[in-house]
């Protein structure tokens, strides 16, 4: 009876995210995109902040379980690289393990929201340079993607965290 019950809340779990990455890709579509790689990029990350704050919630390796399956999805809804998503999200719900909030204030949630996008963002990043498959100079991914990208998710980030408490996805 409680495996059918963690089941059901990770299932919970992992559909708030799914909506979350579809409100992404929704507000990707309204964004200009800057096929040049000339202007500002930006990357909405409401999911990425969703499953950073639902993470928590979850216990043992079921945890890394949720991880990878988000992962997993977004890897091969949205987009090209099989294991790179997989392996950021193994590695956020392994840092967030380390980081024990019970409770987060709005300003802590914006703070650690933005922390989580600067660390995926620097991440895949990294991981795309040492596997050459780009070679966007540093200066211009900081400033063309990273800060842009950093400064709007930090806006969304309130909202995300108004609809984590509303939301209140609690294990049963």
């Amino acid at each position: 009876m409680k495996s059918r019950l963690r089941d059901n809340y990770l299932f919970k779990c992992f559909i708030v995210v799914i909506i979350c990455f579809i409100i992404d890709s929704t507000i990707s579509f309204f964004l200009p995109y800057n096929y040049t790689k000339t202007g500002i990029f930006i990357v909405p990350c409401i999911g990425l902040m969703m499953f950073a704050l639902l993470v928590k919630t979850i216990e043992g390796e079921e945890k890394y379980l949720f991880a990878s399956i988000c992962g997993l999805y977004y890897s091969v809804v949205y987009s090209n690289s099989l294991a790179i998503y997989i392996l950021v999200y193994l590695m956020m719900a392994f840092i967030r393990t380390l980081f024990k909030f019970e409770k987060l204030t709005l300003i802590e949630a914006i703070v650690f929201c933005g922390s989580t996008v600067l660390l995926q963002e620097v991440m895949l990043y990294w991981i795309m340079w040492i596997t050459n498959i780009t070679r966007y100079p540093v200066m211009s991914f900081l400033i063309m993607r990273l800060l842009p990208t950093l400064c709007f998710n930090m806006i969304l980030s309130v909202g995300v965290y108004w609809v984590y408490n509303k939301v209140k996805i609690e294990e049963e």
